[in-house]
């Protein structure tokens, strides 16, 4: 190439360069100046929401693995803010309730006014009238009539849709209010909707902006009617409930624990939301969407109790329930136990059942029973059920324990050096010692009895007198080492009961009488404990003076139970077994309550003759240990009690039984007992199927 070739080409490429970079310099000029507030509007104008992303519920399964309460994956339809046209919102949501209608699907809304006029406040709903009443900024005076106009004017509800529909959307518009509808929270209409109403919304979704059907999880349960009382349920957050949990992460379109486990759990269950990001351009068009934080599953909840024998003593406690109703007890009742024993109107009860060497409750049976997907799918009509089935009696139900105490009395005077293993108390029938002003009296006339008789022949006189010579606040302060009286340390909520005590009588205004004493004694007077301290009472005298405290929890796992993440340990709430001589005292406690196992247990088996329960269904008398007692409701009203354990010598299960005027309990012990050794239960009926006996 020659010289002047060279520098011809080379001017070309220098005025090439400086043409290019006079037009970027042009470009940069018009983009910075000319049009700089153009793209300085959509900077401004382009946003981004970030929307929760659910995380699954972790499941809760009995000891066994089998599953109770799990969750699913259904499809709900959503409300999205940003993409939802201002002034289009009736029309979609009249669409939208068209379609729900029509297949009979049912949709988030709590506005408490009646669907249809007149129009009146829900029953039950002040906090729920009064939060919409302050919402629409209306008098408290206002009457339903009144919220419903400001309602429709409020959402510019029209009359172009007739009365029923215009009701409907303002409950949907008045629901999106409560939820906090907004950029950062969507509206969910409703869960698990059918295939149908999927396709059908699908097909209408270019009328339905801001509309959005979208996986989430919903709680089932398994098996409805077994262990309803304490698997629990979820609920959605209420907004009243949503101004104290906001603060610890929830949000309006969160469920949470309700009852039971879920509640007692909620924290172990839950599970961490995850993040979704919306970005959106000035035209309101979305650029992206993403799930920028994965959601992270709550863990799973083993429990302590097997589910078949948790059957076994539902069956048993219905079972027993209705033989007590039945002519065939009325029979038995009047000739062979005279007719004070007719216990025809009980109508419930609980039993529990713990392991006596760790506390873990094994079974845990409240009557009458209900299935947890009638309450979810209609909470009010099973609410109106005859004696309040959802009430959980075993845990929240508070009754005298009656001559079941007689074993605390035993142990406390016997620690207390008022009585000893063979000393005797005279027993007349009539107690004496308050005479002639109070008299209290005895079923028998014992003469000299010891300990393991007065237990066997549940002997008044001989309570009365021990309790007199302990004194209330040395019985109260045993008391509450068998757990009497006291916060039990359980997972689930339920009561505390109470102890008789001059303090409690302080407390509720009554007057302190010399005499109340021996009512105490006998677990009389104010004492009241739930079935679950019954048991834990049975477990303490089981284990000679170890209490654990009681728990439902087994085990934790992460979600898919591929990873084990704790045990729940047995835990030891008082320990008196290594006190002086307590082996000896709870020996003789133990013979006693054997005693009883084989005075009372006969019963006539037809051809047989008079037959003991325990033997007869293959447990052995000599291996059973109760104490039953009959506590005194009203005049002439009783309810039946008793704590037990089995076996006698090296226990394994501690029982507590409480039936509301209900009565021989201790033939359901046999039926518990053997659930446990074999894996059923006797129901012996006539061709019928009418119990004819209890085993």
């Amino acid at each position: 190439m020659s010289k002047v070739s060279y520098i011809i080409r080379t001017m070309v490429l220098v005025v090439m360069v400086v043409v290019l970079s006079f037009m970027c310099g042009l470009k940069l000029m018009q983009t910075q100046i000319v049009d700089g507030g153009k793209y300085l509007e959509l900077t401004k104008t382009t946003y981004t929401a970030e929307q929760d992303v659910e995380a699954t519920r972790g499941m809760i399964v009995d000891s066994s693995g089998k599953i109770l309460n799990t969750s699913r994956i259904v499809y709900s339809v959503n409300f999205q803010y940003s993409q939802l046209k201002e002034g289009t919102e009736n029309d979609i949501i009249y669409r939208v309730l068209k379609v729900l209608i029509k297949n009979g699907e049912k949709w988030n809304e709590s506005l408490p006014i009646s669907k249809t006029q007149p129009y009146g406040f829900m029953g039950g709903k002040d906090s729920a009238v009064e939060k919409l009443k302050k919402t629409l900024k209306i008098a408290d005076y206002s009457s339903a009539e009144d919220c419903m106009y400001w309602l429709y004017k409020t959402y510019d509800i029209g009359d172009k849709y007739d009365e029923d529909m215009r009701r409907l959307i303002a409950g949907v518009r008045y629901e999106m209010t409560i939820k906090d509808f907004s950029n950062r929270n969507k509206f969910v209409l409703v869960s698990g909707i059918s295939d149908d109403t999927i396709h059908e919304l699908k097909e209408l979704s270019l009328m339905l902006g801001g509309v959005d059907i979208t996986e989430s999880w919903e709680r089932v349960y398994l098996d409805g009617e077994l262990s309803a009382h304490y698997r629990g349920t979820v609920k959605a957050i209420s907004a009243e409930q949503y101004d104290e949990l906001k603060k610890e992460g929830y949000t309006l379109n969160d469920v949470i624990g309700e009852s039971g486990v879920e509640l007692a759990l909620e924290s172990t269950l839950r599970g961490t939301r995850g993040v979704r990001t919306i970005t959106y351009g000035s035209d309101g068009m979305m650029i992206s969407d993403e799930i920028t934080k994965d959601p992270v599953s709550g863990n799973s909840v083993m429990l302590t109790i097997d589910t078949q024998f948790q059957q076994l003593v539902q069956d048993a406690l219905n079972y027993h329930i209705q033989w007590l109703k039945g002519d065939y007890c009325r029979r038995y009742a009047t000739a062979y136990l005279g007719s004070n024993y007719l216990r025809e109107d009980c109508e419930a009860g609980a039993v529990v059942v713990l392991d006596v060497k760790t506390g873990g409750v094994l079974a845990m049976a409240s009557y009458p029973n209900y299935d947890i997907n009638d309450y979810v799918a209609d909470y009010y009509e099973v609410m109106s059920r005859d004696h309040s089935p959802v009430f959980n009696r075993a845990l929240n139900g508070t009754y005298r324990p009656g001559s079941t105490f007689k074993t605390i009395t035993s142990a406390a005077g016997l620690m207390e050096g008022k009585i000893t293993t063979s000393s005797t108390i005279f027993c007349g029938h009539d107690y004496t010692y308050y005479a002639p002003g109070f008299v209290p009296t005895c079923l028998g006339s014992h003469a000299n009895i010891d300990v393991r008789d007065a237990l066997m022949y549940s002997c008044n006189i001989f309570y009365y007198e021990t309790a007199r010579r302990l004194g209330i606040d040395t019985l109260a302060a045993w008391a509450a080492r068998f757990g009497i009286g006291t916060d039990l340390g359980f997972e689930l909520k339920m009561e505390t009961g109470q102890m008789s005590s001059l303090e409690l009588y302080e407390q509720k205004g009554l007057e302190w009488h010399a005499g109340d004493i021996v009512q105490a004694g006998i677990g009389q007077c104010e004492t009241l404990v739930t079935p679950l301290h019954l048991a834990v009472q049975a477990m303490t005298l089981a284990n000679k003076g170890v209490r654990y405290t009681p728990h439902i929890v087994k085990s934790v796992y992460n979600y898919d139970f591929s990873q084990k993440l704790y045990d729940k340990e047995a835990v030891v709430a008082d320990d008196i077994s290594v006190l002086p001589n307590m082996t000896e005292y709870m020996n003789a406690i133990r013979d006693g309550m054997k005693r009883v196992a084989n005075r009372d247990g006969y019963y006539p088996i037809p051809n047989k003759g008079y037959v003991n329960v325990y033997d007869y269904v293959g447990v052995g008398v000599e291996n059973v240990a109760i104490k039953t007692g009959s506590p005194q409701v009203a005049e002439n009203v009783f309810n039946g009690a008793i704590v037990g354990f089995y076996p006698a010598e090296n226990p394994e299960i501690a029982i507590g039984i409480l039936l509301e005027e209900g009565e021989l309990a201790k033939y359901m012990v046999a039926n518990i007992i053997k659930a446990y050794v074999s894996g059923t239960i006797s129901t012996n009926c006539d061709e019928n199927g009418v119990p004819i006996s209890p085993v």
